[in-house]
């Protein structure tokens, strides 16, 4: 996989934030990045290298596969709010082969301050 930049919307510290992300196989490759029942795994952390405030997983749902080229990550508020930096560093893992396969998926998502404060859902 080569590098991609695209714009996106700022993830707001204290709320959740949703983005699907949709990969190109290689070129002449017919192997689908996200074969149906595949599991995925994705550290959300301050910097690369750093600890992570969340993994996110097929397992709880924070990751959904929605097509053989398509995921979409649900980064939820009480990970949102634990990152401190401008960005947030995430990679996804294919958890179902042995050994893991990293994918070679690595996102800078950018991360703002909100004037308004989350209220705690009831």
């Amino acid at each position: 996989m080569g590098t991609t930049t695209q714009n996106v919307a700022a993830l707001a510290r204290g709320y959740p934030y949703t983005i699907q992300l949709q990969v190109r196989p290689e070129v002449g490759g017919d192997v689908s990045p996200f074969p149906e029942g595949c599991t995925l795994i994705a550290d959300v952390a301050i910097y690369a290298g750093g600890t992570a405030v969340a993994t996110l997983s097929t397992d709880d749902g924070t990751i959904a596969r929605i097509g053989d080229d398509t995921i979409e990550l649900r980064i939820p508020a009480t990970a949102t709010e634990r990152l401190t930096n401008t960005t947030a560093q995430i990679d996804v893992v294919r958890s179902d082969t042995s050994p893991d396969q990293w994918l070679g998926l690595q996102l800078s998502l950018p991360v703002v301050q909100p004037i308004t404060a989350a209220r705690v859902q009831s």
